[in-house]
């Protein structure tokens, strides 16, 4: 068991973009967002103008989230910007030249690295894709970030959207564009904690989409059970409370 703090939340998704719409959806009600729109990205217009919409999801869940000092990034996604990725791919099918600008772009790490320039922020990134656990593997390597590191605050990112439908075949069945943000901290006395457990999904969950994970975290999170547990491809997640 390991044990950590969230000390704040934000998402952004067809279920809502404000925290009164995802308590309503985690309560199983329906809600009007419509006014208290997440801000804007913290990034120059220029910047903004080149990334994708998935990608805009994951900085406002950012963004919505107040920036801390000595914050470290942590974004972890499926697919990544799979949208640029597949433009790419098409002007390479083409013999068509590849834009420097949209290479540079296309990594991993590429929002990441935006939101550290746009928030001057040296404490270093790292961004992970785990299959369809890349939602609990970015939160247990924040996790243990912290356990190290006590000192520093983590944002975890987590984004992913279905694929293009040249590739529907490889879609999950309930695949929605989706961004989750997370500050997670070390536990400290009188505050709310949690711990996390795993165990092999025996066999593999193929089935299991990569959202999924999030969306049960969110829920268990927003409505205070006790424990939940959502099956990944290779391992079960299991998320308990626990008193600091």
């Amino acid at each position: 068991m390991t044990r950590f703090a969230i000390a704040d939340w934000a998402a952004i998704g067809p279920m809502g973009r404000t925290r009164e719409a995802w308590r309503a959806w985690a309560r199983g009600e329906p809600a009007d967002d419509a006014l208290d729109a997440p801000p804007e990205p913290p990034l120059p217009q220029s910047l903004r103008r080149r990334v994708t919409p998935i990608g805009q999801m994951a900085l406002r869940a950012a963004a919505a989230l107040e920036p801390t000092a000595r914050t470290r990034f942590v974004f972890c996604s499926r697919h990544g910007e799979y949208e640029r990725t597949f433009g790419l791919l098409g002007s390479l099918a083409g013999t068509d030249p590849v834009s420097p600008a949209e290479f540079s772009l296309s990594v991993h790490h590429a929002l990441a690295a935006l939101l550290s320039i746009a928030r001057r922020n040296g404490e270093g990134h790292i961004a992970l894709a785990a299959g369809r656990d890349s939602f609990a593997c970015g939160l247990l390597e924040a996790i243990a970030t912290t356990a190290t590191l006590p000192d520093s605050p983590v944002l975890v990112v987590y984004y992913d959207a279905p694929l293009p439908e040249s590739y529907a075949t490889f879609r999950d069945a309930d695949e929605v564009p989706l961004a989750v943000a997370l500050t997670v901290t070390a536990p400290s006395a009188g505050a709310p904690a949690y711990e996390v457990a795993l165990a092999p999904a025996e066999p593999p969950n193929t089935q299991a989409a990569a959202g999924r994970q999030a969306l049960d975290f969110l829920r268990f999170l927003i409505c205070g059970a006790q424990a939940a547990r959502s099956p990944g491809e290779r391992h079960v997640w299991q998320w308990r409370r626990v008193a600091a």
